[in-house]
C-alpha cells in the first residue's frame, strides 16, 4: 500500500480523509493533528481497529473518553499533547496489546497499569495536572521488563514513602531524568537497575539560597552513578566535558558508557553548570570521577567557555581544584576561551617562575575557538623567560589548534614552542 494511504492528517479536508480511509482499505493506519468531537472524529472511530500510530493533541470535549470506549487491536505509538485535566479512565481502558511506545505531554491520564505495561519507551514531559506517584510509576516499569527508553522531564511526581525493591530495567538504552522535584530522582535511580551503557542525561535546578549541603545532596545521586561508571571504565580514556552555560536554568549532567558486555569501554561525561555555580558542579563530579582505584589512563578534559571574570575570584581557581582530582590529566582541550583565560591558564599550567605546576603529566593541550592574539602574547611570554635571547620551548608534546586562520609567520613561531602542532580546521594565510 502506499505511503500517502495510510498516513492520515486530521489537518485534511474532511472529503480527503473519506478518501484515506477508502483507499487504504484494511490496512494499519498513522493518524496525527488535532482530535476533537467533529464528523471526522465520528468516522475514524469506525477504524480504530486499524489505529497502529495515533500522535495527536486532545481536545477538551470529553474526547478522550470517546476513544476510552474502542478498541485498538494494533496500536503500537501512542503520543497524547495536552490531554483534557479531569479524567475518569485511561484511552483505550485495557485493550491495547501491541502497545510499545508512550509519550504524553502537557497533562496526565488516568494512570492505569493495564495499558501502560509491556512499554519499551515511556515519556512523561511537563505534566503538572494529574501526575502519577512514584509507586504507579514504579509498577509500570515493573510491567515493562523490555523498557529501552524512559525520559521524564519537568514532571514533579509525587514522592512515596513506602520502601522499594529494585526494578531491573536491563534492556534500557537511554535515560533521561530532568527537574523532576527535590529527592525523586534520588528515589527512583534507587530504585531501578540499568546496564552500564545505558545513555543517561540528568537535570537538576539547584537552590542558589540554599546551604552548599543541598546542592550537593541534590547532586549525590548523578555522582554516585558516574562513580560506578568509573570504576568500570578503569583502563581506558574517558573524557570529561565541563560548560559553562550562562543561559539555562538547570545543570545538566549527560552520561555514555562505550561498554558492551564483558569489554571495558570508556565513560564520557558532560556537565553543563550555571555561571556563578559551574565551579563547584565541576569540581564536585571531577571528584567523582578521579576517587576509587588509581586508573592508569587518566582522562581527558574538555573545558568549554571557560568562566573568566576579574570580579569572581572563584573562576581564577578551575585549573587547581580540577587538578586536585584529577592530577594525572595528560590531555586538556579548552573551548572558547576568553584571551584573559588563555593568559591565566598558560601561567598556571606553565609557571615563568619554576613553581610546581598544574597537571604534571600534561603532554597535549588543545585550542578551539582561539584568537590570534594570544599567539603574539604566548611568542613574547616564553621569549621572556628564556635567558639566551631565544624562545623557550612548552613542555608539552602537542598543541593543537582547532578553527580559525593563522599566517605562516605564526605558525612558524609555534613550531618552535612544541615538537607537534597540529593545525585542524585551521586557514593558514
Amino acid at each position: 500500500m502506499p505511503g500517502i494511504w495510510v498516513k492520515l492528517s486530521l489537518r485534511m479536508d474532511e472529503r480527503f480523509i473519506d478518501l484515506v480511509l477508502s483507499r487504504s482499505m484494511h490496512s494499519p493506519l498513522t493518524i496525527t493533528g488535532s482530535l476533537f468531537s467533529s464528523p471526522a472524529l465520528e468516522k475514524l472511530l469506525q477504524h480504530t481497529y486499524r489505529w497502529k500510530v495515533l500522535n495527536v493533541n486532545i481536545a477538551m470535549d470529553g474526547t478522550l473518553d470517546r476513544l476510552a470506549l474502542h478498541s485498538v487491536p494494533i496500536l503500537e505509538e501512542l503520543r497524547l499533547d495536552r490531554p483534557e485535566p479531569t479524567l475518569h479512565m485511561i484511552p483505550f481502558s485495557g485493550s491495547t496489546p501491541m502497545l510499545r511506545i508512550v509519550h504524553i505531554h502537557g497533562r496526565g491520564v488516568q494512570w492505569g497499569i493495564s495499558v501502560l505495561s509491556n512499554l519499551h519507551e515511556l515519556s512523561l514531559c511537563n505534566i503538572q495536572d494529574g501526575v502519577p506517584n512514584v509507586d504507579i510509576l514504579f509498577q509500570t516499569l515493573s510491567n515493562s521488563p523490555q523498557l529501552t527508553r524512559l525520559r521524564i522531564q519537568h514532571t514533579h511526581l509525587t514522592r512515596s514513602p513506602s520502601p522499594q525493591t529494585r526494578i531491573p530495567l536491563l534492556c534500557l538504552r537511554s535515560l533521561e531524568l530532568e527537574d523532576l522535584g527535590r529527592g525523586i530522582l534520588k528515589q527512583l535511580l534507587e530504585s531501578i537497575e540499568i546496564p552500564t551503557s545505558a545513555k543517561c542525561v540528568f537535570s537538576v535546578e539547584l537552590d542558589d539560597d540554599g546551604p552548599e549541603w543541598a546542592s550537593y545532596e541534590q547532586l549525590e545521586p548523578i555522582g554516585l552513578r558516574m562513580a560506578a561508571l568509573t570504576n568500570v571504565s578503569r583502563g581506558t580514556r574517558s573524557t570529561l566535558t565541563l560548560k559553562d552555560t550562562s543561559d539555562e536554568w538547570t545543570q545538566t549532567i549527560g552520561m555514555t558508557y562505550e561498554g558492551w558486555a564483558q569489554q571495558h569501554g570508556a565513560l564520557t561525561a558532560e556537565v553543563d553548570a550555571l555561571t556563578g555555580t559551574n565551579i563547584d558542579v565541576f569540581e564536585y563530579f571531577a571528584s567523582q570521577l578521579g576517587q576509587g582505584e588509581h586508573n592508569p589512563i587518566p582522562p581527558t578534559l574538555h573545558i568549554i567557555n571557560p568562566p573568566y571574570r576579574d570580579d569572581f575570584g572563584n573562576d581564577l581557581k578551575l585549573l587547581q581544584r580540577l587538578h586536585k582530582h584529577l592530577p594525572n590529566t595528560e590531555e586538556i582541550l579548552i573551548d572558547g576561551p576568553s584571551f584573559e583565560f588563555l593568559q591565566h591558564a598558560f601561567n598556571m599550567l606553565f609557571p615563568m617562575d619554576h613553581s610546581p605546576r598544574l597537571f604534571p603529566r600534561l603532554s597535549t593541550l588543545g585550542i578551539r575557538g582561539w584568537m590570534r592574539e594570544w599567539t603574539y602574547w604566548l611568542e613574547a611570554r616564553q621569549k621572556r623567560q628564556n635567558q639566551r635571547g631565544g624562545v623557550e620551548p612548552l613542555p608539552l608534546q602537542t598543541l593543537k589548534i582547532e578553527g580559525g586562520i593563522i599566517s605562516d609567520e605564526r605558525m612558524e613561531a609555534l613550531e618552535k614552542l612544541v615538537p607537534n602542532l597540529v593545525l585542524d580546521r585551521v586557514d593558514v594565510k
